[in-house]
């Protein structure tokens, strides 16, 4: 079985060298500081069983070749090593064949028999992922899918009223005189060669995972649902909310425990402003001024649905594990191996960050020939959809079905 950490007999230390070097590189933490678990990846030579029938299996980096050839790696190098964007392109193989073919399949990242099986059948019959029409269209820099492009032209439409008419929070945004990774209003970027997430915050404080997180990649629009609200803060100060704006992000740890999205320079952060009352943002907090975070992540919420975010989150903003829309504009149920919180994780295979993990495979398999890793986030609340209402409907609606399940 080919799992995080396996890489070919006859890999060179050399090649090893250069994986670790470029997993700090783009993590900026050297993996032995990361703690023990199943997040955790330790390099171990792999030979494929023999099978009676099918002779000698598939090595990593013959897997890594069918991956780049079925669409689920796209720009993957096929080094040998069964490192974090291979492991996510197995998970985002399994996934699309669980949830978009409806076969048996688990998307736990180990790369056994069955899934084995399912790749033989795709690689033999010539099976490409149908979002392939969609890369090749983004890399001739044609249209994309219309909802794809709608959520584009909101986006630039907020930049434009950004910058004739800030709002106070963009005011500040755009005095504020360190550096941060929060951008003025004049450095918003809404190309589409960048990986764009959009969270969209309620205007009812719930206490609830009842937000809307949307992603663009390469075309692609995929939808989750979690928290932009923070759950606690033991600071004296207040509860830090992240500013309304477009913020850069990149890979990395979260509390060297998981893969996640950090503010893109460790030193500098996102502007924050903090609440008085320690349970939502209001106009007189702004008072308060601004100041630059480097600990607003970009994270996992457990389970997510009706619990409270509680003290899932600081200020960071946190996607659950239940339910997520996919490219085809269907609803997807995780609910039968979503974990409740890491440790389950760490303790049984069988179970996963469910929808996250989507998130962030996505990100993380898709991303190999674009120009940049760098996630542009822009958080929004709901009076910004209000110049496209098919998007405002779309987003009532997801968040209705999910809610409507829970309840």
């Amino acid at each position: 079985m080919i799992k995080l950490g396996c890489c070919d007999v006859g890999t060179t230390d050399q090649a090893q060298s250069d994986y670790l070097a470029e997993l700090e590189r783009l993590t900026r933490v050297p993996i032995d500081q990361v703690a023990s678990g199943a997040d955790k990846l330790q390099l171990t030579p792999y030979a494929p069983p023999h099978d009676a029938t099918r002779g000698v299996g598939q090595n990593v980096m013959q897997l890594q070749q069918a991956l780049v050839q079925t669409a689920f790696f796209p720009g993957g190098k096929a080094d040998g090593i069964c490192g974090y964007r291979t492991l996510s392109a197995i998970r985002l193989f399994q996934e699309y064949v669980r949830s978009v073919e409806k076969l048996a399949c688990t998307p736990d990242g180990l790369f056994g028999p069955q899934s084995q099986r399912h790749l033989d059948r795709w690689t033999s019959d010539g099976l490409e992922a149908d979002w392939q029409a969609s890369f090749s269209a983004w890399q001739a820099r044609q249209s994309a899918a219309p909802e794809y492009e709608q959520w584009l032209t909101l986006l630039r439409r907020y930049r434009d009223k950004a910058i004739s008419d800030p709002t106070p929070v963009q005011s500040l945004v755009n005095d504020f005189k360190g550096p941060s990774d929060t951008n003025k209003a004049a450095d918003l970027d809404f190309s589409p060669q960048h990986i764009h997430l959009i969270g969209i915050r309620r205007r009812v404080f719930s206490g609830k995972f009842d937000d809307a997180f949307i992603l663009l990649i390469k075309g692609l629009v995929f939808k989750f649902q979690g928290s932009t609200e923070p759950g606690y803060s033991e600071d004296k100060r207040g509860t830090p909310f992240l500013v309304n704006g477009q913020h850069d992000y990149h890979f990395g740890w979260h509390q060297l425990r998981y893969l996640a999205l950090r503010p893109r320079h460790f030193s500098h952060g996102v502007l924050v402003v903090r609440s008085r009352d320690n349970k939502r943002l209001d106009a007189a907090d702004l008072n308060n001024g601004l100041e630059a975070n480097a600990s607003i992540n970009i994270h996992w919420g457990g389970k997510g649905g009706q619990f409270n975010v509680a003290t899932w989150s600081a200020g960071c903003q946190v996607i659950n594990g239940l339910y997520y829309t996919n490219h085809q504009d269907a609803m997807v149920d995780c609910s039968s191996f979503v974990a409740t919180n890491n440790k389950a994780v760490n303790n049984n295979s069988s179970l996963t960050r469910g929808a996250y993990n989507v998130l962030l495979d996505l990100i993380t398999a898709l991303s190999g020939d674009m120009r940049s890793n760098t996630v542009k986030y822009t958080l929004l609340d709901e009076n910004d959809l209000s110049h496209d209402a098919n998007l405002r409907s779309k987003i009532a609606q997801a968040h209705d079905d999910v809610m409507g399940k829970l309840t």
